[in-house]
């Protein structure tokens, strides 16, 4: 487990101000409401995606297909013209991994991440981070269930259900130990073995995006251990600071690593190390030509950069469109399976089905449905109102005098009027054997 040395500077800074933004609207995002909707709320059970008031149903799963490849896009965008900033500032393995080590520390002391921290600072410690993962794993279910929900059977210990422990009591125990052992455990070895970004973030970067690099012209040879400092070629002096305040554990003098996040706190150590000698830092942000050639400028536009902006815009614009277009009103048709084919005499043929049909709209509608020329339609009211933001599910018979000679099916349609125009829906009208 790698417990980084706390350092200050502008990099520090940034990260400082990154991860209390980003915690701010990760913990207050799921406690919003506008109009007493969830700003957003993934409710499973219900098949309701809440997302910056947009309601996606499960018939509509292209558009958060499509968000999921717009937020994909933008991270290869921003990662070749920024380098792995997402790694380094926004990735929720790294805030959360600094904010369990703030915790430890305001309850372990100094010794906290220590050699020297005995069983007595982590006495301390981990209970405290029980607690913390406990609050965090509450802000994880609460983007799946409404949290008034989750905070009042909490609170009643209502966590069985029919005998059983409850999905919700088991997904929250689960995450609270997962956010604890993450904490404990995993955390460097994530970013290390586990976490793809690092492995293909070759194939994102170009010799144009900014890495974390060492001056190896500058610095090496190093200092050995036996000798003093000054009596070396290079700048480096050995002190190891960038070593120990790395999230990871890396070196970054032996060049760019899979577990490198890109966050700057190795050039913030050197930095001050440098500065008592006065000379400038080892380490910092270049780009991989400007590690070659230290002049060499920086084309923001690139074909790299070009081809993911297009890619971007592109898929940007088709969801605009798509969501512009998109009706208030989803409408299916299914064969009623209670209601089988009949044959009745002087009336004729008649088949069962069941419409559904689902308001997309924060107002309630109005529908009325009738079948295609030849059919006769049995239903119990002449129009009907949809709830806002609901599914309502009309049983109706569709009736037919004359069978067509030779046929034992054939289609039949179904033609819901709503607010923005007829929706046609598609079925197989059956004929039994008398």
């Amino acid at each position: 487990m790698v417990i980084p040395r706390p350092i200050s500077g502008t990099y520090r800074n940034r990260k400082n101000i990154a991860s209390v933004v980003l915690l701010a609207i990760l913990f207050g995002l799921p406690f919003v409401r506008i109009a007493g909707d969830p700003l957003i709320l993934l409710d499973i059970p219900a098949r309701k995606f809440h997302i910056f008031g947009l309601t996606i149903w499960p018939q509509e799963l292209h558009l958060l297909h499509m968000l999921l490849i717009i937020a994909g896009l933008s991270l290869f965008f921003f990662t070749a013209l920024f380098g792995r900033l997402w790694c380094g500032y926004a990735c929720p393995q790294t805030i959360f991994t600094e904010l369990y080590d703030h915790v430890g520390r305001l309850f372990g002391g100094s010794s906290y991440g220590k050699k020297a921290a005995g069983r007595r600072v982590w006495w301390k410690v981990y209970p405290a981070w029980i607690i913390l993962s406990f609050l965090l794993s509450f802000i994880y279910l609460s983007y799946f269930r409404p949290f008034e929900e989750l905070a009042h059977d909490l609170a009643m210990f209502n966590v069985f259900l029919d005998g059983a422990p409850a999905p919700w009591a088991i997904a929250f125990l689960s995450l609270t130990t997962f956010s604890f052992v993450n904490a404990a455990y995993f955390r460097e070895n994530v970013c290390k073995y586990v976490c793809p970004y690092g492995r293909f973030q070759t194939a994102l970067l170009d010799q144009h995006s900014p890495i974390v690099s060492y001056t190896l012209r500058r610095g090496e040879p190093r200092r050995e251990a036996h000798q003093k400092v000054g009596d070396h070629a290079g700048d480096c002096i050995s002190c190891n600071l960038c070593v120990v305040v790395c999230p990871t554990g890396i070196d970054i003098r032996e060049g760019l690593q899979v577990g490198c996040l890109a966050c700057g706190l190795c050039a913030d150590a050197c930095t001050q190390v440098m500065a008592k000698f006065k000379k400038e830092t080892l380490i910092d942000y270049r780009t991989i030509k400007q590690v070659d050639e230290p002049t060499a400028a920086v084309p923001y536009i690139r074909p790299r950069t070009l081809i993911y902006a297009t890619l971007l815009l592109v898929f940007s614009t088709v969801f605009g469109v798509v969501l512009y277009n998109r009706s208030i009103l989803h409408t299916t048709v299914l064969r009623d399976r209670q209601l089988q084919s009949l044959f009745i005499a002087d009336i004729g043929y008649q088949n069962g089905y069941e419409l559904h049909a689902v308001n997309k709209s924060k107002e309630p509608l109005t529908i009325s449905v009738r079948a295609a020329d030849g059919f006769e339609l049995i239903q119990p009211e002449e129009s009907y109102t949809v709830a806002a933001g609901e599914l309502q599910k009309i049983r109706v018979i569709a009736r037919k005098r004359e069978r067509p000679p030779g046929r034992f099916a054939e289609p039949i349609e179904f033609k819901v009027q709503g607010p923005d125009g007829i929706q046609i829906n598609k079925s197989v009208f059956s004929y039994p054997e008398k």
